[in-house]
């Protein structure tokens, strides 16, 4: 028969488990290599010029993310490369995120000093550009990296890489609303499309979210 005692010292075990992730989670680089990972897999060196880290530093990171189930690896060769864990914990990521950012004022004042300066203000969301691909009224432009968009992006989007998108202006139809999206609420690439559209005669705004959101809303 379990004792009092004993079922005391199990529910504190239960809290270190729990507090060993949350700590974990508790530092900013190894929340932009999770950043980083939401869109899609990288090698070491891949995150590394990503974040600006030290292979060091970022072997550490990835060690220690591992070790907590939220990262998981594979060796290709001489590389190896790490992914998410899972979709689920690339939710749990997205709505932690998106709770600090609704919660915490200094965040968003944060983001929005970020963005001043651009002319992409009207964000669209989710469910108006669904709305949007259904009409067919709209030309959804992926900025990311070649690679990011073959590991996942969203269903019709076209890829133009940031630094391909002056050459291809004038592959784009004037007659249509421009759509474009990037890592997610805190990429810029998408906020600077949108002004380099709009400086060359272009309807355009910017998605307010990414990829990683669009993907998780096709779970539920």
């Amino acid at each position: 028969m379990t004792s009092l005692t004993d079922t005391v010292a199990h529910k504190e075990e239960i809290f270190v488990g729990l507090s060993r992730l949350f700590k974990a989670l508790s530092n900013p680089g190894r929340l932009e290599i999770i950043e980083l990972l939401s869109q899609g897999e990288k090698s070491v060196e891949g995150l590394v010029k990503g974040t600006g880290l030290s292979i060091a530093n970022t072997s550490q990171h990835l060690q220690l993310l591992k070790n907590n189930n939220i990262v998981r690896s594979r060796k290709e060769g001489h590389y190896v490369y790490y992914s998410l864990i899972s979709d689920e914990f690339l939710s749990l990521y997205l709505q932690m995120t998106k709770y600090a950012v609704e919660e915490i004022a200094e965040l968003q004042r944060r983001i929005d000093r970020q963005r001043e300066g651009f002319i992409s203000k009207d964000a669209v969301g989710l469910d108006e550009l669904e709305q949007m691909l259904e009409e067919g009224n709209v030309l959804l432009l992926d900025l990311r990296p070649t690679a990011e968009y073959g590991f996942g992006h969203i269903t019709g989007a076209r890829s133009i890489p940031m630094e391909e998108l002056k050459v291809s202006l004038r592959t784009l139809n004037r007659e249509i609303e421009i759509v474009a999206y990037c890592r997610g609420p805190f990429c810029l690439l998408a906020d600077e499309a949108v002004r380099i559209l709009k400086e060359n005669g272009f309807s355009a705004r910017r998605l307010e979210s990414g990829y990683p959101d669009w993907k998780v809303r096709q779970l539920n």
